[in-house]
């Protein structure tokens, strides 16, 4: 305002509508993390504005959490359909296979005589016990569908994240929660300057000429 006063030139407030545009989201967001630790500036303490306030943030981030990305079915679609569905159907192999052994108990022997004596095409014991996890891999994503509310309420990430996240030091809930906004951050700061842009342009293109016409 007092260089406009004196310079009255047709760049100044655009030019001072970026840079306080700018500066505005650019502190904004600054102070939304800085300081980390309670700080005194002279008779007040001062402090990150998402830090001051963990246990209202951790029950926020929990909930977006549990109902967008840790939800069950999400879960359950990575284990089934994701990059290492190999490792986890070899999980599944394995536990099928200790369950046959759990159920045949002490009349395994029997059971692979009988099989070789009965000559059924080949089978064998371990054989039944492939077939068995091949079942198990082909039905379980059928399966899982029926057991979604139960894995939610079983876990109850939602209460297991607040409470962990509620407990975090200053510091460690900065580092957990910070990366979310970084990649963000720049975008919303230029933001800021284009709106301070846009602002600066219609004072002086609009309300001033308006204002010089009359």
């Amino acid at each position: 305002m007092v260089i406009y006063a004196f310079y009255d030139a047709t760049w100044v407030l655009p030019t001072f509508g970026f840079v306080v545009g700018y500066a505005t989201n650019a502190i904004a967001l600054k102070m939304i993390f800085s300081p980390i630790e309670p700080t005194r500036v002279g008779p007040w303490v001062v402090q990150g504005l998402f830090l001051k306030r963990q246990q209202q943030v951790s029950e926020i981030f929990a909930k977006n959490c549990a109902e967008n990305i840790m939800t069950s079915r999400l879960m359950w679609d990575e284990m089934l359909r994701g990059p290492n569905v190999h490792r986890f159907e070899a999980i599944v192999r394995r536990h099928a296979g200790l369950l046959v052994d759990h159920v045949a108990g002490s009349a395994r022997p029997v059971l692979a005589a009988f099989l070789k004596f009965r000559g059924y095409g080949g089978w064998s014991f371990e054989s039944v016990k492939d077939r068995v996890a091949d079942i198990v891999v082909l039905e379980l994503p059928g399966q899982i569908a029926l057991i979604h509310d139960y894995t939610e309420e079983a876990l109850d990430l939602e209460t297991e994240v607040r409470t962990k996240m509620s407990a975090l030091p200053s510091a460690e809930f900065e580092a957990v929660l910070h990366p979310v906004f970084e990649e963000d951050e720049i975008k919303l700061i230029l933001v800021g300057a284009v709106l301070g842009v846009l602002v600066g342009c219609f004072q002086e293109f609009v309300m001033f000429a308006q204002i010089a016409g009359s």
